[in-house]
């Protein structure tokens, strides 16, 4: 479920906000320096197997088991995260491949929040800072013409372009 239309559709319904206009499904950034820490655990998970499929699956192991970790650091139950912008607010969603969202887990106005984008190759990192807190999520997202999720993000991206 990742037609722009049912994400925007779910996120209007779990958060009664009826001006979301963008939705997309975004993934907490990878955070570089833990991933080698993780690809240690990743390694030896994927040693079970022989040569490079051992590595490769060592290495996704790695990736999903650090942005896992990072969710969890913040609350959230999995790594992928369905964000949604209304007119006055920015909401974010659990997101489960195949089932789609479920809960709502906080709504920020958009005034409070400074926005920053990066580009690193065919993802965009994207920063929302609450600027009452200082606290800053960092997500991530894909605008490749052949991922599934690339319109939808976009969508936000474009939504939330400082």
């Amino acid at each position: 479920m990742s037609n722009i239309e049912q994400l925007i559709s779910s996120a209007k319904k779990l958060s009664a906000d009826t001006t979301v206009s963008a939705a997309g499904i975004f993934a907490f950034k990878d955070q570089y320096l833990k991933l080698v820490g993780w690809g240690t655990l990743g390694g030896v998970a994927g040693g079970a197997l022989a040569g490079a499929l051992g590595d490769a699956v060592g290495s996704v192991e790695a990736m999903h088991a650090q942005r896992n970790n990072a969710a969890q650091e913040r609350g959230f139950d999995g790594y992928r995260v369905l964000v949604a912008v209304g007119a006055t607010e920015i909401h974010l969603f659990d997101w489960v491949t195949s089932e789609g969202a479920s809960k709502l887990y906080y709504s920020i106005e958009r005034a409070s929040v400074e926005v920053s984008i990066k580009k690193f190759g065919l993802s965009r990192h994207l920063y929302l800072k609450n600027v009452t807190s200082a606290e800053t999520l960092a997500l991530q997202g894909n605008i490749s013409p052949i991922s599934s999720v690339s319109n939808g993000d976009k969508t936000v991206l474009r939504a939330l372009k400082p």
